[in-house]
């Protein structure tokens, strides 16, 4: 090695340095004390606990750190001692080799476990089974799937771009707009090349909480996403159905089965502005959740699973006629989600429907139909999607021509 290279590893050894410091601690058991242990890297202090080395209180020299040699067993003490600050020194000397990130707690942890870095993949799981048990969170079913699904895609991503054991605290902004582009241009299915803007957003957004919840739980020493503000989705105009397709939804009489099955329950996400899994719910709830209104018909009322707040939706008569025709709620031709969207693709290509149609358009559908055929306010309709506030309302629909329309008129009558 050339004097410039050795100049050069002085430098980078300067820049991390390690301490490791001994001191007693009095035992319990009067006239002993307990040996405990702590490193030091850059400032950062953590305590490894204690040796297991017990002496008297006097036999301890803290200014050299070593037992007395009035303790007959000295020798080999202090020999255990060193043997702890060796270890300690070997694990910091073998992350400066790997050039990885060398923090107080890294080491602790490799000493005390053997621990290395978890890899994102492996945070992933923790954090989906702390949410499937962490009581105070009482997630339901839809949202650990969600969460699966954005863990799914990083795999894959990471499968990609051969990176599949990277560690959580390398997954920094680089990597994040890596997988954001990678997102953009995956192929989806057959006929869709790159998943949409909101989509990748909200993935973005999953995986600085995964980050996040890791540094919580001390799994990683740091969030390399901390600070990093996720860019806001930037939605497009909502899919939804026409009054006129809409209407040409509810009348059209399918052969088959399936299809007619399908088209009923998308007519009834329509009409109460259900998100599927809301409407499996409310199936499953409807002898409790379909309640009598205080003007004594009959209302749809459950808590929105997204939300936590009650949806408060009158039962319509498109809804009273299908839940008629398959004699009750419990009995509603409900199918798994994909299942359902894939015969909805269908339904749609019957009937010249939008090509994108899929559950998520039956609540924009009523919404569209609350704001600008109905003409309700945004109190009421944010009443009836089960929302405290209407941020991010326009997601699923907004006030259009003919609500302005049905103003200027009333303002006409008026004058």
């Amino acid at each position: 090695m050339n004097m410039h290279s050795t100049k050069h590893l002085s430098a980078l050894m300067n820049l991390v340095r390690m301490e490791v410091s001994f001191w007693r601690h009095k035992s319990k058991k009067k006239g002993y004390a307990q040996i405990y242990c702590r490193i030091s890297v850059n400032g950062e202090r953590q305590d490894i606990g204690s040796t297991g080395i017990t002496i008297w209180y006097n036999d301890w020299d803290a200014t050299s750190e070593r037992v007395l040699d009035n303790d007959p067993h000295s020798h080999f003490k202090n020999e255990q001692l060193l043997i702890l600050k060796s270890h300690l020194s070997a694990i910091f000397n073998d992350l400066f080799r790997k050039k990885e990130k060398i923090t107080a707690g890294k080491i602790k942890r490799l000493h005390l476990n053997g621990q290395q870095s978890l890899s994102m993949t492996s945070i992933f799981d923790l954090y989906i089974k702390d949410c499937k048990e962490d009581r105070e969170r009482n997630l339901n079913g839809s949202s650990v799937t969600v969460y699966n699904n954005v863990r799914k895609k990083v795999i894959d991503f990471l499968i990609a771009k051969k990176a599949l054991d990277l560690p959580a605290e390398d997954f920094d902004l680089a990597w994040l707009k890596k997988y954001r582009s990678w997102m953009a241009q995956v192929q989806v299915n057959a006929t869709q090349k790159g998943h949409s803007d909101s989509y990748i957003s909200k993935h973005s957004q999953t995986i600085k909480n995964v980050l996040t919840w890791a540094r919580l739980k001390k799994l990683i020493d740091t969030n390399p996403l901390e600070g990093h503000r996720v860019k806001g989705a930037e939605y497009g105009d909502p899919v939804f159905l026409t009054p006129e397709q809409f209407g040409q939804l509810s009348r059209h009489k399918f052969k088959n089965s399936k299809l007619q099955q399908t088209a009923d329950i998308m007519v009834i996400l329509c009409r109460t502005g259900y998100h599927y899994g809301d409407l499996e719910d409310f199936v499953k709830e409807h002898k409790t959740a379909l309640q009598q209104g205080i003007d004594g018909k009959p209302w749809l009322i459950k808590k929105r699973i997204k939300t936590k707040v009650a949806a408060r939706v009158p039962q319509f008569n498109e809804v009273k006629q299908i839940v008629e025709k398959y004699g009750g709620w419990e009995h509603l031709p409900i199918r798994p989600l994909s299942k359902f969207n894939d015969l909805l693709k269908l339904v749609a290509a019957a009937l010249d429907l939008p090509p994108e149609l899929s559950s998520k358009a039956g609540c924009k559908t009523f919404t569209d139909w609350c704001f600008n055929e109905l003409h309700l306010t945004t109190d009421a309709v944010m009443v009836l999607l089960g929302r405290k506030s209407s941020k991010g309302l326009e997601v699923y629909g907004r006030p259009d021509e003919r609500r302005v329309i049905h103003e200027l008129e009333k303002t006409s009558i008026k004058k």
